[in-house]
């Protein structure tokens, strides 16, 4: 064999991870130097640990490499010396197993992967900023009653909607406020009665849940604002196949039934598929069509609640057993759920990426234990009147005193001390027929 093609094989054998120390130096020079650009691309005032276990890394790599070129080793300590490339997989492994540590149990490293994460729960998410729903065009040149500042951004109230689709028309048939406090680290539910009669800014007076079909998110927003105080900082919306879909995938929600309930629930169609329709007295595991289902139910009461007044007390209850089977739950299951729950399901929302990315940081960092549950408006604070709407007169809800019923919201999302607006007035066209 000549010289040219020794000197041939020899580079081949370099490159694929032989002798020549100063191709493997550059090598891993050059490796270390990639990973360190990946790392330090995450940049922001709580990276520096990524640069310091990078700089580490490669200083690791560098010496070892260093001390390999430089010593003289005969036959039998060769023998007894480990290899030079488990060496530097050791190295690498151990320095891998360090930054992740890191990524695990520091603020920084916390940060980064659920930035990684939020990011693509982010992307199965559809944004929408919650235009009209059903075409008809919006008046955004409304004037909203002016309210005090709102306390520090330490609550972020997101609106979760369930909506009813009928026909290609969309009406919110369920609307809750969950309120996260970052400072006392609570989640707060309000549920919030779609029949209240409110000024719907730019329209005439009508039931809450109308403000959505009116003018989508944006004029909801504003009603909220104008009749309650509330500022909503997002949203996010399923519809009823969503929500059964969303049951399901966290394995069906345990619900108690009277015997009333179960035999209403059994003998109409509010349980859509016929073979669900086997509920009982007692506590049970509902799947996703039963628990809508039973979401849904108006007409029966729960034993304490009527009505509207039910409804919105048995979806806080599913809601609840559904926080009672995730909370169990450690990040990576979580992360799992949430992957399964948004491939298979459409959820909307107006939330960005950045806030989205917080929410689930601060979320995570609670370790809630319980939620806590408020209705609008509460026992004793309304009355019950009948009022022209379109053609017909209908059933709606009137607090009979604004002030201390935007009081009460205050004290229960905020805690008590804050001022709230006192210049809305809804001025009904009939008597109370009834008063609770």
């Amino acid at each position: 064999m000549d010289n040219q093609d020794k000197e041939g094989n020899e580079g081949k054998k370099n490159s694929l991870g032989g002798t020549n120390p100063q191709s493997s130096n550059n090598d891993w020079t050059s490796y270390t130097g990639d990973l360190g650009k990946g790392i330090n691309s995450y940049s922001g005032e709580d990276d520096n640990f990524m640069q310091e276990v990078n700089a580490s890394l490669a200083q690791q790599i560098s010496s070892e490499l260093e001390d390999n070129n430089t010593d003289t080793i005969n036959e039998s300590n060769k023998k007894k010396k480990m290899p030079k490339g488990l060496k530097i997989f050791t190295i690498v492994f151990s320095g891998l197993m360090l930054l992740l540590a890191l990524l695990v149990f520091t603020p920084a490293g916390q940060k980064l992967l659920f930035t990684l994460a939020g990011n693509y729960i982010y992307n199965k998410l559809d944004y929408d900023k919650g235009n009209n729903p059903n075409g008809q065009e919006t008046n955004n040149n409304v004037s909203v009653t002016p309210t005090p500042a709102q306390p520090a951004k330490d609550v972020i109230n997101v609106l979760l909607i369930g909506v009813e689709e009928i026909g290609g028309a969309s009406n919110t048939d369920s609307m809750i406020v969950a309120s996260m406090n970052t400072k006392d680290k609570t989640v707060k539910l309000t549920s919030i009665m779609r029949d209240l009669y409110v000024e719907i800014p730019g329209h005439d007076n009508n039931k809450l849940n109308a403000a959505y079909a009116l003018g989508g998110v944006d004029l909801l927003y504003q009603t909220l604002k104008q009749n309650f105080g509330i500022d909503i900082d997002g949203y996010m919306m399923v519809n009823f196949s969503a929500f059964e879909q969303i049951v399901d995938l966290v394995g069906g929600v345990e619900v108690s039934l009277t015997s009333t309930e179960a035999n209403y629930l059994n003998t109409t169609n509010y349980i859509s598929d016929p073979s669900n329709r086997r509920v009982h007295e007692g506590s049970q595991l509902m799947n996703g069509n039963q628990a809508l289902g039973y979401c849904r139910v108006r007409k029966v009461s729960t034993g304490t609640e009527n009505n509207d007044f039910g409804r919105t007390q048995r979806q806080r209850v599913v809601l609840n057993a559904i926080f009672d089977k995730l909370k169990s739950k450690n990040l990576i299951q979580l992360g799992l759920f949430m992957n399964d729950v948004l491939t298979k399901v459409e959820i909307k929302t107006d939330i960005n990426n950045s806030d989205f990315n917080n929410y689930m940081q601060w979320g995570a960092s609670m370790n809630l234990k319980e939620l806590q549950n408020y209705r609008i408006p509460s026992d004793g604070s309304y009355g019950s009147i009948k009022v022209r709407i379109g053609k017909y007169n209908q059933d709606v809800l009137v607090p009979t005193d604004w002030d201390a019923t935007r009081t009460e919201i205050h004290n229960f999302i905020y805690g008590s001390g804050e001022a709230v607006a006192s210049d809305v007035t809804v001025t009904p066209t009939d008597e109370p027929s009834s008063g609770q």
